[in-house]
């Protein structure tokens, strides 16, 4: 498959890096970009930049929107949610991304996309919802049933269209990057968890799905299911005895290893963050 990203050199590629038979146009707005790739690309891939592992929000839940497109459905964490996130912490480092500094000024009433503006890793471009409508539309002229493709977004913030390939090819494997850790932590692991390991489920996971004519959105209750995993049907009993009846941190982190454990989508998943100036002689 012919391949190409809006860089100043030229990439070619002969093999179908495990597509479908038959070249494949690949999307691409200069700003996101998909693209099937060799087994091994993604590790290679990440060589220059900095690996990035998979691990739960430290927050007893993160807020969810719903995003519709083509009759599909994917969640995508809300920026008031990271705002909340971030107001929560003792401090912030000189150095956070002006994205993340934006994210808390923008208030409440900030559009989702802004057409020609850049607006940072934390924002949805509609490039991004060009992409996931091609995928929907031609995902199963792309990939075999029984095929095992290699993906690298490039610019991934939210991160839509890989979300919906892990959510409808079970054999995926993803690698996910963008140019700002903080928005991979941020944004983008939790939009693939919300998607997954930590799928909204109103009816036995304690979430709060709100729905209205037209938007939807859902309150994932990690904490509830923290407590599950960790004590099951003993949950109020033991936290009802503590004085203190929060998890504890060793706590915390053994139920979020465990709750990713039920899943495969660490195996599935890596995440990748860096300048991409070298990105063209690593692929």
């Amino acid at each position: 498959m012919s391949f190409k990203f809006n860089f100043d050199v030229d990439i070619d590629a002969d093999s179908n890096g495990g597509c479908a038979a038959g070249e494949v146009d690949t999307i691409n707005h200069g700003v996101a970009a998909l693209a099937c790739v060799e087994e091994d690309t993604a590790e290679n891939i990440a060589a220059p930049y900095e690996s990035i592992p998979m691990s739960i929000p430290r927050a007893s839940s993160i807020v969810v929107d719903a995003i519709f497109c083509r009759g599909q459905r994917l969640w995508k964490r809300q920026i008031d949610d990271v705002q909340f996130q971030l107001a929560q912490q003792d401090s912030l480092d000189d150095d956070v991304l002006d994205a993340v500094k934006q994210a808390m000024t923008m208030g409440s009433t900030a559009t989702d996309v802004i057409k020609n503006q850049y607006e940072g890793g934390l924002k949805t471009w509609e490039c991004s919802m060009d992409l996931l409508a091609y995928l929907i539309d031609h995902c199963g002229n792309l990939f075999g049933a029984n095929e095992r493709p290699r993906v690298l977004e490039v610019g991934c913030g939210t991160a839509l269209p890989s979300l919906y390939l892990l959510t409808h090819l079970p054999n995926a494997r993803v690698c996910l990057q963008d140019y700002n850790r903080d928005v991979i932590e941020l944004i983008t692991i939790p939009n693939v968890l919300a998607n997954t390991a930590l799928a909204p489920d109103s009816t036995s996971t304690g979430d709060e799905l709100q729905a209205s004519s037209d938007t939807e959105s859902c309150e994932i209750d990690i904490d509830y299911r923290r407590t599950q995993v960790l004590f099951g049907d003993d949950t109020d009993q033991i936290i009802g005895a503590r004085t203190i009846p929060e998890l504890t941190s060793e706590e915390t982190n053994d139920a979020d290893t465990r709750l990713l454990q039920r899943s495969d989508i660490q195996q599935r998943c890596a995440f990748v963050s860096g300048d991409w100036a070298n990105f063209a002689e690593a692929a």
